[in-house]
Order: structure tokens, then sequence, then C-alpha cells
């Protein structure tokens, strides 16, 4: 079953790719919303909204995407060490929730917990030669629900 975020945030490069993000998730039945420099679909999945843009031929991306692929990148480039930098990994895990406006609902992992992902990420990203990190799976991995914040939908 697909997570479905209050909100997921756009990021599109130009006007003339805005008015194409626009056109595509309308088509889908989406409705945008704007606010400052990102679009905004409430009560979507991530992946889902981002498979869309892809298939349409948008250079505007999911800013979740975006973020959890700099996670994945983090991660690649110190080749899967991260002991002694948990205090960056559970940065860049905030940096991920608080880009995408999702702080207050989700919240990085104990340290330890953050390692443990870490390490079983990096086994699968070199065993497998991929690099997707699907949103329900980065939230499984890394993220916990926040402090008071209402449980995602069943």
């Amino acid at each position: 079953m697909p997570s479905l975020e209050p909100v997921v945030r756009l990021r599109c490069p130009s006007p003339e790719d805005e008015v194409r993000c626009r056109e595509i998730l309308e088509r889908a039945g989406l409705v945008l919303e704007r606010q400052l420099t990102s679009l905004l679909v409430r009560d979507a999945d991530p992946d889902a909204v981002n498979e869309l843009l892809v298939a349409g031929g948008a250079a505007g991306r999911a800013v979740a995407r975006e973020q959890v692929g700099k996670l994945i990148g983090f991660l690649l480039d110190h080749e899967g060490r991260m002991a002694g930098r948990e205090a960056s990994l559970a940065a860049n895990v905030v940096r991920v929730l608080s880009t995408c406006g999702l702080e207050r609902r989700w919240a990085p992992l104990p340290p330890a917990d953050l390692l443990r992902a870490a390490a079983e990420l990096h086994e699968h990203l070199t065993a497998s030669g991929g690099g997707f990190l699907p949103w329900e799976r980065f939230l499984a991995l890394f993220c916990r629900p926040a402090e008071g914040s209402r449980p995602p939908p069943p």
C-alpha cells in the first residue's frame, strides 16, 4: 500500500515546466496548490507523483525523491561506513523530512538504529546495483512517527 503523505512538494526548474507538471498531475486527477516556490499535492504518495512526472516528460520532481537520492549519495560516497558519522546521517534524514515539509509527521530513529538502517541499505544497494529507495522503505528504515503526530493512515 502506498504511503500517503499530507503534502508532496514539487520543485519545477522553470515556469514552463511548472505548467507541464500541472497538466500531467491534473490529468491524473490530482489537485495542485501553489506555496511560495513549490507546487503542492495533498494526500498523495511521493513515489506515485514522481512516476507521473517522469512518465509525462516533466523535469520537475517530488522533493522527497530528490532528497532521498541525496541521502543515497551520502551513503555511497562514504561506502556505507557510517560509524562516527551518526550526526551527519541523522542530519541527512532530518533534511529529507524538513525539505519535504514532513518534520512534524516523521522523525529520525535513534543513532544506533540509523546506523543499522544505513548498513542494511548500503548492503542492498551494493548487492542489487540499484540506487532507488522507495519512500515507504526510507520511512521504514530511517524514521518513526514524530512526537504528537497523527499516525499515518493504514
